[in-house]
């Protein structure tokens, strides 16, 4: 029922306590709000300990004192009478007496049971009372007044907007910057080639796609979906055959109205084009070698305003997001399951029990490695085991999929998946993926790709969430830092209690128009909700217990980012007759390309590092990972590794956000930045840079390098803040444990 509750009920010893006899109470009405009593003998109901040694049919019931949550020693007794129905047993003196259970729930004895629920908590915990979470949360940072509430709702409508718009410009920039093959080639949306079919029907011109540009091998239906991209709903600009014998407003902004095999019918957007009958004369002439370039696909950002709406017409929700009311522990979920997992440690154990308690809300803080995974399996199977319908979210696919098969394969499961529980393992619940034929997993989509009944978990993407026409009773969301307010009310608005789990510390939500997110609306709601500043402020446990890093590769994250709250849960050795993290300071060269930058000496010191780490550690290509900032860096590394060893195309090269929720054996990362006047875009920004630094150096197990031109990354003129010093003091703990090489990039055994 409550927290409180849970803890009495540990602390009450039912040998040495008395049955209450009452001397000043009387059952006369003395409240006007009933206690709540059926959820306080429910959650008493599943306790061994209050059932009594004597008497089957009694449920103990802790009275605790008048004016405080202490245990008084006395108790009273629920049971469902056979004449007077349900009843509360008494001492009164000479036998055993009763009250009905209306009459009890309005009396002055009512009062010492009424801590026991969530509603009633006391201003001043019992000294029994150990937890870190308070039996009832108030909010710290509400927002002040009704007009703060409403604002809120309106700021989230305009980051979508302003989303779409941001969105839109974009996607004009890159096909005036390219052309629709190359577009295509590159797997955005576009046709190159189309027939127009002359005079309109209806006011919607008709396309024809030209044959030659079809797979034949496939069927007509869904082509345009499938090879090209485009899909009914979309804006896209109409290109015309040729820009010098066509009338200036092309491109042109229009709609997919429908497609039908290899025919596309589009609506202009004419109230953006000023010379209407130029335009309507052109395109009522049959011609050949139109083009289409995606604009906009409308679908996700519709999906979020139509939740956001759901979740402002929701009183609890609306009052959650704004914090017009306290996060409370009065759901039964924990008593009616028992413990699965049974390796989980002390912090992971708290944040179960405290999630299946929550009434609402409640935030699991994940640092790398600590098992929030794990701990999230274990709660989506205790949520199911009480009676729970679950919806499994995250932001990617790749999230998703982390949590429903981890790293099983088709012969091999992963005990901390949701797969070895469902039913193609254990069979505790049935497990249905949206869009599961769709993932790159090969045991999603083989596995999961029907589902036989009603699931009693679903897992989806937060925008595939809009697509299910049911409700739940939980909804566990991964990856919650990941993925913005405005996202995450897709699928909280389909469930009640809302577990979220992340790591604030790591990359905060992708934005088109801020980058990094500054706003409420561009935030995650892990944030807006938990994080420093957040409406419930530290609400929610923090796993503490890394098992995935060396101490030396974890000592500098802990130390930045975690205030030193992490511990080792297991001895990670480093790699034979090597440090487990090293520095190399190299002053090679930057060059931007394509807006992106690359620094070729360092493209040839992380070939040198990768190729000694497959020569002399015995490592194998699938066990190291290239990290670096920017596209143009890993696209280099990568043509290089391909180029100088015979397996370095076996070897993951990405960029840092690409490689977030991943990890590896060995990590190399190579931090391009390199120029005298300290230049170095968004690794200096205060917001984001950090966590960039946090996301790489975590992703590794047993080897780091850290690859970079330290007089550049320490004099950077981009920083401002209290993180002017990350590099800094980074440089100084490599250089003062002598892990810091200096390397002249003519010296490098790799040629250029």
């Amino acid at each position: 029922m409550s927290l409180l509750f849970e803890s009495a009920i540990g602390n009450f010893d039912l040998s040495s306590a008395a049955l209450h006899s009452p001397a000043d109470e009387t059952f006369e009405p003395v409240r006007d709000d009933p206690i709540p009593i059926d959820g306080i003998v429910e959650y008493a109901s599943y306790h061994d300990q209050l059932a009594h040694p004597e008497k089957d049919d009694w449920i103990v019931i802790p009275l605790h004192s008048h004016n405080s949550a202490a245990l008084s020693g006395e108790y009273l007794a629920f049971t469902e009478h056979a004449l007077h129905g349900d009843v509360f047993i008494y001492d009164d003196g000479d036998d055993y007496a009763s009250v009905d259970q209306d009459t009890f729930a309005v009396s002055s004895l009512a009062n010492r049971v009424r801590f026991w629920h969530s509603d009633y908590a006391p201003d001043d915990p019992p000294s029994y009372f150990d937890s870190p979470i308070a039996e009832r949360e108030p909010p710290r940072n509400p927002l002040s007044d009704d007009n703060d509430t409403d604002s809120f709702f309106d700021e989230l409508e305009s980051f979508v907007q302003a989303e779409m718009d941001a969105q839109r410009d974009e996607n004009r920039a890159k096909a005036a910057a390219s052309t629709p093959e190359a577009l295509r080639a590159e797997g955005f949306g576009a046709i190159p080639s189309l027939a127009s079919l002359g005079h309109p029907e209806d006011g919607v011109y008709r396309f024809r796609i030209d044959d030659e540009q079809v797979d034949r091998q496939h069927d007509t239906y869904r082509v345009v979906q499938s090879e090209f991209r485009i899909f009914e709903g979309n804006e896209v600009l109409l290109h015309p055959p040729s820009k010098e014998h066509s009338p200036d407003a092309f491109p042109i902004p229009a709609t997919v109205d429908a497609i039908e095999g290899l025919t596309v019918s589009l609506a202009i957007d004419w109230y953006t084009i000023e010379n209407r009958s130029a335009v309507g004369a052109f395109l009522r002439q049959k011609r050949r070698d139109f083009a289409l370039t995606q604009l906009l696909n409308p679908v996700p950002y519709e999906r979020e305003l139509a939740a956001i709406t759901r979740v402002r017409e929701r009183d609890d929700q609306r009052a959650l997001l704004t914090g017009d009311t306290a996060v409370t522990f009065g759901d039964t979920a924990g008593v009616k399951s028992s413990q699965q997992d049974v390796e989980l440690n002390q912090e992971q154990e708290l944040a179960v029990s405290c999630a299946l308690l929550a009434d609402h809300l409640f935030c699991i803080h994940g640092p790398p490695g600590t098992g929030k995974t794990r701990t999230l399996v274990e709660v989506v199977r205790r949520s199911v085991e009480a009676g729970d319908d679950v919806l499994v979210c995250a932001d990617s696919n790749q999230a998703v999929d982390n949590l429903v098969a981890g790293s099983s394969t088709p012969t091999e499961t992963d005990d901390r998946s949701l797969h070895a529980h469902a039913q193609h393992g254990a069979g505790e619940f049935v497990l249905r993926r949206v869009n599961a034929s769709r993932s790159s997993n090969e045991v999603v989509g083989t596995q999961y790709a029907t589902c036989d009944g009603l699931a009693d978990v679903v897992a989806a993407t937060n925008s595939s969430a809009a697509t299910l026409e049911r409700e739940f009773d939980v909804l566990v969301l991964d990856e919650a830092t990941q993925a913005t307010c405005t996202a995450s009310c897709i699928p909280l608005a389909r469930a009640d209690k809302v577990i979220l789990a992340g790591d604030h510390k790591q990359l905060p939500p992708f934005s088109a128009t801020e980058e990094p997110p500054e706003s409420a609306a561009g935030l995650s709601l892990f944030e807006h909700l938990y994080a420093d500043g957040g409406i419930y402020e530290g609400v929610g446990v923090q796993l503490r217990t890394q098992y995935r890093m060396h101490r030396d590769i974890a000592w500098f994250p802990n130390s930045r980012f975690y205030d030193r709250a992490l511990r080792q849960g297991r001895d990670v050795t480093a790699l034979e007759d090597r440090p487990a993290f090293v520095g190399y300071d190299i002053g090679g060269s930057e060059e931007t390309i394509d807006h992106s930058k690359r620094n070729d000496a360092e493209v040839r010191l992380v070939a040198h590092i990768v190729g000694e780490l497959l020569a002399d550690a015995d490592l194998c290509p699938s066990e190291i990972g290239v990290i670096t900032p920017y596209t143009a860096q890993a696209n280099a590394i990568r043509t290089k590794l391909a180029r100088h060893l015979d397996s370095g195309r076996d070897i993951t090269v990405d960029t840092i956000d690409s490689f977030q929720g991943s990890e590896k054996v060995a990590i190399v990362i190579s931090l391009v930045r390199s120029n005298t006047t300290g230049e170095t875009g968004f690794l200096g920004r205060p917001l984001d840079g950090p966590r960039r630094l946090n996301v790489a150096m975590t992703r590794a197990q047993r080897f780091c390098a850290i690859v970079g031109d330290w007089y550049t990354l320490r004099s950077s003129a981009d920083s401002t803040g209290e993180d002017t010093d990350l590099y800094d003091d980074l440089y100084s703990f490599l250089e003062n444990t002598g892990r810091l090489r200096q390397v002249e990039p003519e010296f490098i055994p790799v040629p250029k």
